[in-house]
């Protein structure tokens, strides 16, 4: 089970938390803000939401235009609550299986410079994959709990593989939001990558590679090509974001 993309929630969502929408050369953006009453109905955190939507013309004719959206978009949200100080990168799933390979793939092309000490004026960032449980017979929660508690960061960004259950969000969409993920193999004990967690700002970049349909999960064909675009997009303008 992986994280559900909010624009999962439909009618409702769009009428009452819809903040502010615009579209930039075929990238629709659309902000949304849930309060902690909308947490049940919604089955979302509350906080803030950002979502970019794009057509396949934009991803494969012109990512570049996807590219700049999403560095903009990122680069204000990542404002708020970097303050100087090491910014944690975590890539979730399992790196072995393609439609969970999302926040994996663009961890490997991003930059590290947390090993370095303080002669660089570029901000310290550190890159962590805790894998799957199951993979690697260790609770991820627990790898990342060890991680957090000795770098002490200014906030922690999540990167990771979401689902939806509309075929028209499915590898188009981009989810970025400062609230938090239940990972699937501790939804019995309720542990969260969350501020409420950890007293770090958290924030998550998700990206919808599987359809849910009934019980049943699916991916498109061409998800190995998309996945290559979109990490290599997300990353560059992370690197591009952090060492300008």
């Amino acid at each position: 089970m992986k994280q559900n993309l909010l624009l999962d929630a439909g009618v409702s969502l769009e009428k009452e938390h819809l903040i502010a929408k615009k579209k930039e050369r075929n990238v629709e953006i659309k902000h949304y803000v849930l309060k902690e009453q909308d947490e049940k109905i919604y089955r979302n955190r509350k906080g803030d939401y950002f979502t970019l939507t794009f057509d396949d013309q934009v991803i494969y004719e012109n990512p570049r235009t996807l590219e700049k959206v999403f560095q903009k978009t990122f680069k204000t949200f990542l404002s708020k609550y970097h303050k100087g100080n090491t910014i944690l990168f975590i890539g979730l799933g399992n790196s072995s299986i393609l439609g969970d390979s999302f926040g994996t793939q663009v961890l490997n092309k991003l930059i590290a410079t947390n090993q370095y000490n303080d002669f660089l004026t570029i901000p310290k960032v550190a890159l962590f994959a805790p894998e799957t449980t199951n993979k690697t017979g260790i609770s991820s929660f627990r790898l990342i709990e060890m991680v957090v508690k000795d770098l002490q960061p200014d906030v922690i960004i999540l990167l990771d593989s979401f689902v939806t259950n509309q075929s028209k969000y499915l590898n188009r969409t981009l989810e970025i939001n400062d609230c938090g993920m239940i990972f699937a193999d501790q939804l019995r004990s309720n542990k969260t990558i969350s501020f409420q967690t950890f007293q770090i700002p958290v924030l998550s970049i998700g990206f919808p590679t599987l359809l849910k349909l009934h019980k049943t999960y699916l991916s498109k064909y061409t998800l190995e090509e998309d996945l290559e675009i979109i990490s290599s997009l997300v990353a560059h303008s992370i690197n591009h974001i952090l060492m300008s």
